[in-house]
């Protein structure tokens, strides 16, 4: 597999001494309609996957997953004292059955007796194409089932239902589980609804140029949603716990359901399509993503994304593809306050040239550093306003050093271990008997460094679904005798790495406070002050895509991934290499990495969204090429019908005519929409609609229900886009009263404002 950023289409091809185990699978080929592999927080992953097959195969059917984790793992020890510690945290887990009557439900780990899927974007989705004629009735097997890694999975409870019922009903409902016929303990909440298969598919000409074949596309589908599974038998033995998902499937119609016996079980021998056959996809990412991340710390630390496409065998070798995909994030944000001046001092203080394990000895004199920002939360390429001064009053010059370190957490849900990363970004000399100004030194700016993440685990934590992996800074001014056992003088003060650059007015705002930094300040508390989930910002513009300003730079060196699932992933392992968004338009930005002593000059960070001016922008995808404020909607909605990609028109026209697009009626919303045929798209043209209206009071109730009205198939998603930025929540109920399904309601309310 190519790394991020390559043209080529990612393909296995199965050789011709594994064909026992591929089965008669000769080629998979995962083709994204964006080339390079990268994607903002809230985008759609679409694109295509290719299975080549040959002669009569059989199988439980074809299948491709989208999966977004952090995953940590260390050790202490060594030798048989070795103990080795593993934890994940699940952002994104969706499976799609492209061919075959097998469907499954993400997987929810250590679940235990309660399995709740509302927590993980995606895994309790399942995908179900059906013909009109099922429309009336659609009965399904439901089984909620306990994986085991290298046996049979052990089945919890089973029950029939019908979906098409289910789904007309608008409401969640409650079913009791059975085993073997009878009554069994546990019970499986579900919710379903009936939409049109192009609705959730691309089926239509893409950016790929590959034709979606006729037998991969279908009338409706039904999206089955599970909500939780609870109070569920015990499956594992000792200290084991389930690790639950649903699988559901048609009667096979070689089997009959008898009553008061085991239901039958998945058909294995679905007949795959003979020769090349093409199936459309597309994943929607969480609005608030984690960005993709690789992090020194213990063994591997890591946020990923990839795509898994998969025959489904009843073995564990199947054979498979895995590409891998880099987010980008637009949270943590910050908020008001970090923007004020702060400052940190040490009074003076003695400094040795030996230190170590309470140990002092030959004593250099007295330091103290004083140091002071001009905020508390930049984003990567950000040129630091650096003050204070270090009062140097030994015989000796001393270096002087200012740091960016970035503390990290690991943990299992039980246990936990940290590990610190420096990034030196500025160095001077102290003279003797003498005082340093921070100011006069050299540009100092933030490095390409990833974000700040508090865990993307927004709520209760549990044994399946808590933080595996957080990462935070502090910018520190040392000064002290060099050597590796010596003692330093330190000012630091807690730094939120944001995904966005603050608004002029925003920093304005904020000039009249400064902040005094207690010397014992936790640096995790700066996440307290900051915006990670959909609330809007009045701090910094949305980062929603590349006409939002920033520069996609690549970190580290290509590596390649390893997944226990790729048994038969005898292609090239994946390759994959992160990248982070840079505010900084100049030519010379380095990768980089920790203990290295570059620093990545910054350019002027105004950018064209931040002012209400004039300006031309050059753009070949059908983007409006020149801009002012007097711009009609008529321009944009001639745009919007020749670009592929209609989020980046309507970000664009948002960012350069921000007084324009705060003052959209509802019906140019609806307008706007209308202009957008796919329906997983819609969510997040409604965001970068919302985007514009986040620093007024213009959007009201009205507006999201013009949007929906012009959303049919997606007005959930588009009503919980632009929720939070409604100035009258009071009167949410006439977007609430627009949708059909109770569920469905109780989800959007909880995106307006409180």
């Amino acid at each position: 597999a190519p790394s991020i950023g390559s043209n080529q289409s990612t393909t296995t091809q199965i050789n011709s001494l594994t064909e026992r185990w591929a089965m008669g699978v000769s080629e998979i080929k995962i083709e994204l309609e964006r080339e390079n592999g990268v994607f903002y927080a809230g985008e759609v992953v679409r694109g295509t996957v290719t299975f080549v097959v040959n002669g009569s195969v059989t199988c439980r059917g074809l299948q491709i997953h989208c999966r977004g984790r952090s995953h940590v793992h260390w050790h202490t020890g060594s030798g048989d004292s070795r103990s080795d510690y593993d934890g994940t945290t699940e952002f994104q887990n969706q499976r799609v059955t492209l061919h075959g009557n097998y469907y499954k439900s993400g997987l929810i780990n250590n679940a235990g007796s309660d399995a709740f899927f509302d927590r993980v974007r995606g895994s309790g989705t399942i995908l179900i194409p059906a013909d009109g004629a099922e429309q009336g009735r659609m009965p399904l097997i439901v089984r909620v089932m306990d994986y085991d890694f290298g046996k049979r999975d052990d089945l919890l409870g089973e029950l029939v239902i019908d979906a098409a019922d289910l789904a007309r009903s608008g409401d969640l409902k409650q079913f009791p589980l059975t085993r073997n016929g009878k009554p069994e303990k546990g019970q499986v909440v579900l919710s379903a609804k009936l939409v049109p298969f192009h609705s959730l598919f691309p089926t239509k000409a893409s950016a790929t140029g590959v034709a979606v074949s006729a037998v991969a596309v279908k009338d409706q589908c039904l999206v089955l949603t599970v909500h939780s599974a609870t109070d569920l038998r015990k499956a594992d033995w000792g200290a084991g716990r389930n690790d639950v998902y649903v699988q559901c499937y048609r009667v096979p119609p070689s089997k009959e359901i008898v009553p008061r016996k085991k239901l039958p079980g998945p058909d294995k021998k679905t007949l795959l399509p003979t020769g090349t056959t093409t199936y459309p996809f597309a994943f929607q990412l969480r609005n608030d993503a984690p960005g993709s991340a690789e992090i020194r710390a213990g063994d591997r630390a890591f946020v990923r994304y990839d795509l898994y496409a998969h025959a489904v065998f009843a073995n564990w070798r199947d054979p498979c593809l895995r590409r891998m995909i880099a987010v980008v994030p637009c949270r943590p944000v910050p908020k008001l306050e970090l923007l004020s001046p702060a400052q940190q001092s040490t009074p003076l203080s003695p400094v040795y040239n030996f230190s170590c394990c309470g140990m002092k000895c030959n004593a250099q004199g007295l330091v103290s550093t004083t140091l002071s920002l001009d905020r508390r939360a930049y984003c990567p390429g950000e040129l630091i306003q650096l003050g204070g001064k270090v009062v140097n009053e030994t015989q000796k010059e001393l270096p002087v050093q200012v740091v960016l370190r970035q503390y990290v957490s690991l943990s299992t849900g039980f246990s936990s271990t940290s590990a610190r990363n420096d990034f030196r970004i500025g160095a001077a000399f102290c003279p003797a008997l003498g005082e340093l100004d921070l100011s006069t030194l050299p540009r100092v700016t933030v490095p390409p460094v990833y974000p700040s993440f508090d865990g993307g685990v927004h709520g209760p934590t549990s044994r399946s679904h808590y933080p595996c992996l957080k990462y935070t800074y502090t910018v520190e001014v040392r000064a002290g005798p060099e050597g590796a056992c010596a003692s330093a003088v330190h000012s630091r003060i807690p730094l939120l790495i944001s995904t966005a650059p603050p608004l002029p007015e925003a920093i304005e705002k904020a000039r009249s406070n400064t902040m005094e930094i207690s010397p014992d300040v936790n640096p995790w508390e700066i996440f307290d002050h900051a915006l990670h989930g959909p609330e809007p910002s009045d701090t910094t513009p949305k980062i929603s895509g590349e006409e939002d300003g920033g520069k996609i730079v690549a970190l580290g060196v290509v590596s390649t991934t390893n997944f226990s699932e790729d048994k038969a992933h005898l292609g090239p392992a994946p390759s994959y290499q992160p990248v982070v968004n840079v505010f900084d338009t100049s030519d010379n930005i380095q990768s980089s990495s920790p203990g290295t002593t570059e620093t990545h000059p910054a350019s002027n960070l105004s950018s064209p969204f931040l002012n209400d001016g004039p300006h031309d922008s050059s753009s070949n995808d059908g983007m409006i090429h020149k801009h002012d404020d007097t711009a009609g909607i008529a321009s944009l909605l001639s745009s919007l019908e020749n670009a592929y990609d209609k989020r980046k028109v309507v970000g664009e026209f948002v960012r350069d005519h921000p007084a324009r697009a705060a003052k959209l009626s509802p019906e140019e919303i609806a307008q706007i929409l209308s202009k957008v045929t796919f329906s997983l798209d819609q969510a997040s043209v409604a965001g970068e609609i919302a985007a514009g209206f986040e620093r007024s009071d213009n959007m009201t109730c009205a507006h999201i229900v013009a949007a929906m009205r012009a959303c049919e198939y997606s007005k959930t998603d588009v009503a919980k886009a632009m929720a939070p930025c409604a100035s009258d929540p009071q009167n949410r109920s006439i977007v609430l009263d627009y949708l059909e399904y109770s569920f469905e309601k109780d989800d959007v309310a909880k995106y307006f404002r409180k």
